[in-house]
């Protein structure tokens, strides 16, 4: 006795018995009890592994479905390594009565690729593959003892893969077509257009229970409403919820096959077979206990859902049986350090198309960080790091340039400022107007705001550019009267800079007569510059002791300290990018991407101009191809993070927090997605 559970032990030939059942263990010893031929062909095929074990009749139990008769025999080696768990084996099918893998009979295994379209997110899911889709209805009928339908066959005769999908939105199906043509032609009748998410077309789908009437076990959902393609993957959805939710993840490199989990218990498993499921999150246990159910085993699923977040249990037809592959992986050092990637954290769609490119606002409160967008009605929107909206405030015009972040009473309490064509605001983390602002001016201002800090003090100082004038304003909102320089000879063409080098300030500013007036603080000349420039769109830069300027016929201006210009001609194209922070530099020239001399090269496309965000120590170089809305992050080493590139249509602003890292960019025309960069 142990633990009140009682059991009989016996020893013959120097093996060990032990049993429940005192008569069963007696006639074990006596040798009365004989296995049949196919209880001999399941026990021949072990490999006598630490742990091995042999059931009849095995069943299976489909992820939110029914419990169903699965081979007539199972026999499994279960190896437990110091980081989960693996088995192999074999499942008969030798009975006259039908089971659940006999359906198989006559199909070659395809190969499995339903985990390139299932979220990271999902709980669970369940791919078959057919290599002949009569002969695959006429054994699924054999096994429901229901008539072959004829409807599936035409949708059926193009595909080689069908799964179900089960997210905490609903669920979907899934159906991989090698004949995309005949299978769009299959749905036609179908399918009415509803609408586009992220650049691909909805459609309402009428036929809700086809699936389930005629590919029931292996189909649960009745419901289908929603049908979409991704790849040559054409998905029925219960609702738009899972529709995005799947778009989202695809597009943002959100599925499994980009998970480092999937990748490594991948490789216990075959590329190709008759019936994969997979089980994550939350029901990660429940394919261990269907482990358990088929193979006698146990074991102890407490904190499956953070120890061990990913389970594949995998079926291979094979003439009278299939092959077993089980495998279930704890998310060890290893496996963490290299995951990476990225994940969506929301996606929100506003009323309006939007009119900046969202970019991020500290909470001082919380320690995160939030999204402010303006859209063209010129509403601007805060929003939390969850998508809700916070604020939303009305101002007079388009935001020119981009919103700056300061703490103007220097208490780390942050306000953020920006200007319109009339205006000056600075607006407090609650959206009201801080005391004094907004400064309305009388002429337009033609120039982005800029924000001068230059001892990193928070003593702010911030230009006004309004034609040729220049006014330097301090945190009040008043005129700077220590600043001289009011007016340049022509049109100020660039936002102002401000550069330190060593304990140097440099103002630089740019006008159309091809000047460039170097100042110091006080608005004299610092370095007197006597050539004249073609200025480009790409804005003045520090490249070592240098100030750099690419003319708008591809020179780059080199200006030292005492104002000598060197100039060297560069081969590249007119879509040329040169941008600098710190000790990074990265230049753009169409698809060649260089960060510090080393070359990433993109695809053929169009695409914005690099950023540089340095945050917790670590650089990131963002670029977004705008034809196919991919936005591609790099670190100062020119390599591309993993899992990238990711959805998004305009130029993407990255932010941290002490232990996060995330990204927003515009996701369509009205669109928002956030990101977190693991």
């Amino acid at each position: 006795t142990l633990d009140d559970f009682v059991f009989f032990t016996g020893m013959k030939d120097s093996i060990f018995f032990a049993s429940n059942s005192q008569t069963q263990l007696q006639d074990a010893l006596d040798t009365k009890t004989v296995p049949n031929e196919s209880w001999k062909k399941a026990l021949s095929v072990i490999k006598n592994n630490e742990l091995t074990t042999t059931v009849s009749a095995p069943r299976f139990q489909f992820p939110e479905g029914p419990t169903v008769a699965l081979a007539s025999h199972q026999s499994l080696d279960l190896a437990l390594t110091p980081n989960g768990a693996i088995a192999s084996g074999v499942a008969l099918v030798t009975d006259s009565v039908p089971k659940l893998l006999s359906v198989f009979q006559d199909q070659i295994p395809q190969q499995n690729d339903l985990e390139r379209i299932i979220p990271k997110s999902a709980f669970s899911a369940v791919s078959f593959t057919l290599s002949d889709a009569s002969k695959f209805m006429e054994h699924l009928s054999e096994f429901t003892s229901a008539p072959v339908p004829n409807a599936p066959l035409e949708l059926l005769s193009g595909a080689n893969e069908l799964g179900e999908i089960h997210l905490s939105s609903g669920s979907a199906v899934a159906l991989k077509s090698i004949d995309q043509s005949a299978t769009q032609e299959a749905l036609a009748s179908a399918l009415t257009e509803a609408g586009e998410f992220r650049e691909v077309i909805l459609y309402d789908y009428s036929e809700h229970q086809l699936f389930k009437k005629t590919l029931h076990p292996f189909i649960q959902s009745d419901s289908l409403t929603t049908m979409f393609q991704l790849d040559e993957f054409f998905v029925f959805a219960e609702n738009n919820d899972v529709a995005e939710n799947m778009i989202s993840a695809y597009k943002s490199n959100g599925c499994l096959d980009k998970d480092a989990t999937f990748d490594n218990s991948s490789s216990h498993v075959s590329n190709a077979s008759s019936m994969l499921v997979y089980g994550m999150n939350n029901k990660t246990a429940a394919v261990i206990q269907q482990l358990e159910n088929i193979s006698g085993a146990t074991s102890d699923s407490r904190d499956t859902q953070t120890q061990y977040p990913l389970a594949l249990l995998q079926y291979s037809f094979d003439r009278d049986f299939a092959h077993v592959h089980f495998v279930c992986l704890e998310v060890g050092e290893k496996t963490s350090l290299a995951k990476g990637g990225v994940s969506e954290l929301f996606s929100k769609t506003l009323e309006n198309d939007l009119l900046t490119s969202p970019q991020f606002f500290s909470n001082h409160r919380t320690g995160k960080q939030n999204v402010v967008v303006q859209d063209i009605t010129n509403t601007m929107y805060l929003l939390s790091n969850t998508g809700k909206t916070l604020w939303t405030k009305t101002v007079d015009g388009a935001i020119i340039g981009k919103v700056h972040e300061v703490d103007l009473l220097r208490n780390g309490k942050k306000q953020m400022t920006f200007v319109t064509k009339n205006k000056w605001y600075v607006i407090d983390r609650n959206g009201k107007d801080v005391t004094g602002f907004p400064v309305k001016f009388r002429d337009h201002i033609t120039q982005p705001l800029q924000v001068f800090d230059y001892d990193n003090n928070r003593k702010y100082r911030f230009p006004i550019v309004q034609g040729r004038e220049i006014l330097l304003y301090d945190s009040k909102g008043k005129v700077v009267s220590g600043f001289t320089f009011r007016k340049a000879k022509s049109n100020i063409v660039l936002p102002a800079e401000h550069i330190r080098m060593g304990n140097k300030d440099y103002i630089l500013i740019a006008e159309e007569n091809g000047t460039l007036n170097i100042l110091n603080r006080t608005g004299k000349v610092r370095v007197p510059v006597s050539e004249k420039f073609e200025f480009s769109e790409n804005t003045i830069e520090r490249e070592g002791s240098d100030f750099v300027v690419i003319t708008s016929n591809n020179v780059k201006k080199s200006i030292s300290a005492n104002g000598k210009v060197t100039s060297t001609p560069l081969e590249v194209s007119n879509n040329y990018h040169f941008v600098t922070k710190g000790n990074t530099k990265v230049t753009l020239d169409d698809n060649l991407l260089r960060i510090n001399g080393k070359l990433a090269e993109l695809p053929f496309g169009i695409y914005t101009a690099p950023k540089i965000f340095k945050e917790n120590r670590k650089t990131y170089i963002t670029v977004t191809e705008t034809q196919e809305n991919k936005v591609y992050v790099f670190d100062n080493s020119s390599a591309m993070l993993p899992n990238f590139p990711i959805y998004g249509s305009g130029s993407a602003h990255i932010g941290t927090s002490s232990s996060n890292t995330w990204l927003v960019v515009a996701a369509g025309s009205n669109g928002i997605a956030m990101y977190q960069i693991d």
